[in-house]
């Protein structure tokens, strides 16, 4: 299985959120999107302050930045 990484980032990287082994890009960008949304229960003065959830895979190519901004 590939292996995925999750990064919370504005313009630069500021926390590694770690890895994952998942079966492909479309599981990868669910898990983005879980990831955000528990993100911002925990942590909602992130919110409206340009901060996303930057997926990459294995060879550091990204495969989705899903912005903080929008989840609800």
């Amino acid at each position: 299985m590939p292996l995925y990484h999750f990064d919370l980032v504005n313009s630069e990287t500021v926390v590694d959120e770690g890895g994952a082994e998942l079966s492909d890009d479309i599981a990868a960008m669910d898990t983005a999107e879980t990831l955000a949304k528990r993100l911002l229960q925990e942590r909602p003065e992130l919110k409206n302050r340009h901060y996303a959830i930057l997926v990459t895979n294995e060879d550091g190519d990204e495969i989705c930045r899903i912005p903080l901004d929008i989840i609800h």
